[in-house]
Order: structure tokens, then C-alpha cells, then sequence
């Protein structure tokens, strides 16, 4: 693969304690030209829902400084309430309008939060994404439903959720290391996937004492090359770095994007 085709990115939230500036500053230096970010007041690294005019004109026009574009900001909501789901879609499609003056080509969203897996539920969620992914096409928005546990465990339910949606913006943002955290072969879901890939994360996988967590790309134990070259046959989108720890997000962001890099020139 051509890298300097390829659109790199980094999702935002190993970058959550980090300031808005020092993250656009490693972007720079790393020569990737695109950020990610969601919206959460608690973090000072990702966005306030409720910022005024004048402190988003702030952000847009430090971005635009520092030439760089947005390739996904997070739409929150979950889907899987038992009660005032509505709430949750219309919190959403907030989030959507709060997102358009920063114009990112990705929303991405969640099934939900809850312990459910009954029929009802998946119409439920199908039902709420699809009015989501229809506000999201007003503004030529694409939406990535995550795969991250829960309802979105295996390639199945991703399949069943988003047959329901039917809706030509919307396809799935695919993790292989979620997918390995809850069970599943992340290369076996992806080739199972009957809806496009639309965005990806990339971050790994480790056991110890029992204990799976996420790490660095290169201490993992997922065999990206095979994942990369499946993936490579339909995909042309960004392909966005997740180291998730704070306390060296920029050592491991580096780390990651090396390593993503080293494995793509292989495809």
C-alpha cells in the first residue's frame, strides 16, 4: 500500500487529559493532518457540549491554524434505555448540530450502555439509529456504529442492528481489538461485516493473570497483516490510531502509528 495515500488519524481518547493545542501539535509533528474528538465537559481534551460561540470560533480557528481537518466526532446517546429513548435520539442529533460547524466526514455512535439482548431491543436500537443516520444526511454526514461489546459484541449483531436501519450513511466503525476484548476473531467478524466499514480503530490487545487490556500495537497479540489486507479489498477511509492511556498518550501514539504504518507498506 501507497502510504501516502493513506488518510492517518488518531481517535481522541488517549487525548482526553491532553490540551487541545498539545494535541494538535503532535498531530503536526507527526505529519497526520486529521483529528478525531467527542464531547464530554469532564475532559479538558475533548469537547464541551454547552461551549459558547465564541469558544468554538476559538477552536475551529486554532484547528484551521495548525491546518488541520476533522475526521470524526463522537455522537452520544444510548440507545438501549428502557424508558424515553427519544431523549436519547434527540440528545444525539444535538450533539450532530454542535458537530457541523467543525464539518468532520464521520459521526460515530453507540448502541447503548445497557445489560439487554432481547429482540425488542434491537428494533429499538435499529429504529433510533435510523432516525439518527436520516438527521445526520441533512448535513452529508456519514455515521459509524462502533462495535464495543454489549449489542455490538459479534459481526451478527452489528448485521441484524443496522438491516433494521436500512439507511445508505450509515456502516459500521470497525475495532479489531473490541472485537478480540469481548471473544471474537476480529478478522473473522470483519469478513462476516455485511455492512461497509466506514471507519476503523486501530489499538491491540493483552492477557495477563487472566486479565485482558489494551495496549500498543506492537506488544499485542493481534496478527494485523492478514486483518489489513482483508480490510484493503473495500476500504479506502482513515485508519485511526487508539492508544488509550494518558500517561504516555504521545510515546504510544507514536509507537502505533510507526507500527500501523510498517504493517500497511506489507499490503
Amino acid at each position: 500500500m501507497d502510504i501516502d495515500k493513506v488518510r492517518f488519524t488518531s481517535s481522541p481518547w488517549g487525548f482526553r487529559e491532553t490540551p487541545f493545542v498539545e494535541q494538535y501539535e503532535w498531530l503536526k509533528n507527526a505529519g497526520i493532518n486529521h483529528i478525531c474528538t467527542a464531547f464530554s465537559a469532564e475532559y479538558p481534551g475533548l469537547f464541551d457540549l454547552d461551549m459558547t460561540d465564541e469558544q468554538t470560533a476559538a477552536i475551529l480557528k486554532q484547528t484551521q491554524e495548525f491546518g488541520l481537518k476533522f475526521a470524526s466526532i463522537n455522537g452520544e446517546g444510548d440507545f438501549m434505555v428502557k424508558e424515553k429513548v427519544e431523549d436519547q435520539v434527540a440528545f444525539c442529533c444535538r450533539t450532530i448540530d454542535q458537530a457541523v460547524v467543525f464539518s468532520p466526514q464521520i459521526i460515530i455512535v453507540f448502541a447503548g450502555w445497557q445489560d439487554r439482548d432481547e429482540p425488542a431491543v434491537y428494533e429499538q436500537v435499529g429504529a433510533s439509529l435510523k432516525q439518527v443516520a436520516q438527521y445526520a444526511a441533512k448535513y452529508n454526514f456519514t455515521v459509524a456504529l462502533e462495535n464495543h461489546g454489549g449489542l455490538t459484541t459479534t459481526a451478527e449483531q452489528i448485521n441484524r442492528i443496522l438491516s433494521i436501519v436500512n439507511e445508505p450513511n450509515i456502516g459500521v466503525n470497525y475495532d479489531p481489538a473490541n472485537f478480540l476484548m469481548y471473544g471474537v476473531d476480529p478478522l473473522e467478524a470483519l469478513k462476516e461485516l455485511k455492512h461497509p466499514v466506514v471507519f476503523t480503530h486501530f489499538k491491540s490487545l493483552k492477557e495477563s493473570d487472566g486479565k485482558k487490556t489494551y495496549c500498543r500495537l506492537s506488544e499485542g497479540r493481534i496478527d494485523y497483516l492478514p486483518i489489513l489486507r482483508e480490510l484493503s479489498k473495500s476500504y479506502d477511509g482513515f485508519y485511526a490510531i487508539e492508544y488509550e492511556e494518558t500517561a504516555d498518550v504521545f510515546d504510544g501514539s507514536d509507537d502505533d502509528l510507526k507500527s500501523l504504518k510498517e504493517l500497511l507498506i506489507q499490503v
